[in-house]
């Protein structure tokens, strides 16, 4: 952690005479606290976008309210004299209820979390936590209240952020005074959240004012406009419309989307999980109407942050409207079925962000580009982009990244349905596999292993390889029942289908166990999945 605030004295009022001079000392003090406790906070659009879409995903109008979880995790970033920088969001794990109270296993989490940020040397620490409160609206429980007293009482910078998915942009009119002090009103539309901190860290949480102890802090949400606000609906739309058929608990049909990539019938199943936001499907019923010919505002606060010049920061902002006006077009293109129209905008999408020299955002758009490129039977094109995010992905030394390309190329290889290049895609595979382990995106690894063991299944059938392979996706898919990567925004990482998906590998190997010849082996994977700790 960085910079860290003693508490504040907790005696200041003990036998002290109600002299005027004292009572201006003891203002002066409590404004200097509320002040110092209260740094704006300027949060990255990337990073409220991850918040976003891990809430839709376990909250949204395909699953009945009663059933909706929260979602939890921390906010990266670092702090100055006078702001708190959110960086990135990372989810820890969903709740299986409201008030969930985070517990050692959480923390164990955080330290893991800590240590892989010193790593990457560039000065990022936990500088607050996330939870949804779906359905609930925006405040701070008294159990929120103890999370965030965990935190604060050794940084007061420390923040929390809660988001309703049902608030997420609803509209709110809002009177606007002219310096003329005329009047106009101005339509906002909601991020759906709300940032605290505790105002007293030092009060008695036994106090009967302790449900109150808290205030909101101002923030503004970098990157943050109309179309890149459109477009991060329309992706949390297509999320929720992908996730439907696997949803049984929900009573929705197991019906393959359109575009479904199948290489066999054995591998139709697996096919439809390759993408983790491949396609461009858009359901309105999940969108709030945005007036894209229109200038609209946000309900954000509004400052001034920053000692740079502002004409730079104009510029950034600008080319970061014009990128998503852009992808937004691009994504439009798509779904009337103009996919080369829509390949060329994104493109175009990419080249702004390059501009700037936004990595973060040029990764996750080639990946989804290559993505839609595959879906739409494009595959050269979808080659040259999944080689262009393997090249970013290698010089940022950004590993998840890294592994979607090997993936990617690999699942392209198998595509071909050319034995002859088999063995080099099954290798990529495996590749990517091996870095998203290490990358603690056990959803991903499993993945991969789940894959490969088809392959070998179906395609090969050797039945030990199958089984291996199987092994050790039970094991990682067990794994992310715990711990979600915040890069992989899809249904793979809903809980309730790792578990399933856990449950139908284990009958898999079941069934193919008696057809082993080799007796150690089949004794040594039988050993594994029984000694295996399961996470359900």
């Amino acid at each position: 952690m960085s910079e860290k605030f003693k508490k504040p004295d907790n005696n200041n009022n003990s036998g002290n005479e109600n002299t005027e001079s004292n009572l201006e000392n003891e203002d002066t003090k409590e404004e200097k606290h509320i002040e110092k406790i209260s740094k704006s906070i300027v949060i990255r659009a990337d990073a409220y976008k991850t918040i976003i879409l891990y809430a839709g995903r376990y909250a949204n109008k395909s699953i009945p309210p009663e059933q909706w979880k929260e979602i939890y995790g921390i906010l990266i970033g670092t702090s100055d004299e006078e702001l708190v920088y959110v960086e990135r969001a990372e989810a820890l794990t969903f709740g299986h209820a409201t008030d969930v109270q985070l517990d050692e296993r959480h923390y164990g989490f955080i330290e893991n979390i800590q240590e892989t940020l010193d790593k990457e040397g560039k000065g990022y620490y936990m500088v607050g936590w996330f939870h949804s409160h779906p359905g609930l609206n925006l405040f701070f429980s008294y159990i929120d209240l103890l999370n965030q007293l965990g935190f604060q009482q050794n940084n007061n910078d420390f923040c929390g952020l809660v988001f309703d998915h049902t608030l997420l942009g609803k509209k709110k009119q809002e009177i606007i005074k002219n310096e003329d002090g005329s009047e106009y009103a101005m339509t906002k539309y909601d991020t759906g959240f709300e940032i605290y901190r505790i105002t007293d860290v030092t009060m008695d949480i036994n106090d009967p004012q302790y449900d109150t102890n808290y205030h909101k802090v101002d923030y503004v949400v970098d990157g943050l406009n109309k179309y890149f606000f459109a477009n991060v609906l329309s992706e949390l739309s297509a999320l929720v419309t992908e996730g439907k058929p696997l949803q049984s608990a929900y009573g929705e049909d197991k019906k393959p989307p359109e575009n479904t990539l199948v290489s066999s019938e054995q591998e139709a199943k697996e096919s439809i999980h390759f993408d983790d936001e491949l396609s461009s499907i858009s359901n309105k019923e999940f969108l709030t109407e945005i007036p894209m010919t229109e200038d609209i505002a946000f309900g954000v606060d509004d400052f001034f942050y920053g000692e740079i010049d502002a004409k730079k920061k104009q510029k950034e902002i600008k080319l970061k409207e014009v990128a998503e006006q852009l992808i937004y077009e691009g994504n439009q293109a798509f779904e009337q079925k103009d996919s080369f129209a829509g390949i060329e905008k994104l493109r175009q999408g990419i080249n702004k962000y390059k501009e700037i020299k936004d990595f973060d955002r040029v990764l996750d758009l080639l990946r989804i580009v290559s993505h839609m490129c595959i879906s739409n039977e494009h595959l050269i094109l979808a080659d040259e982009f999944t080689d262009e995010l393997y090249k970013l992905a290698k010089k940022q030394n950004h590993r998840f990244y890294l592994g979607i390309a090997h993936y990617t190329k690999g699942y392209l290889l198998l595509k071909r349905a050319d034995n002859d290049v088999l063995e080099e895609a099954l290798n990529k595979i495996q590749d990517a596999a091996i870095i998203f382990e290490k990358e603690g995106d056990f959803a991903g690894a499993g993945m991969c292993f789940n894959k490969i063991g088809t392959i070998y299944q179906s395609r090969l059938n050797k039945l030990e390889n199958a089984c291996l392979f199987y092994r050790a996706a039970i094991e990682n898919f067990n794994k992310a029942i715990l711990k979600m990567h915040p890069l992989r925004t899809s249904f793979w990482n809903k809980a309730e289908l790792l578990v399933q998906k856990v449950m139908e590998l284990r009958d898999i190997v079941e069934e193919l166990l008696p057809n082993l010849e080799n007796v150690e082996l089949k004794n040594k994977i039988v050993n594994d999945l029984k000694n295996l700790h399961y996470n359900f």
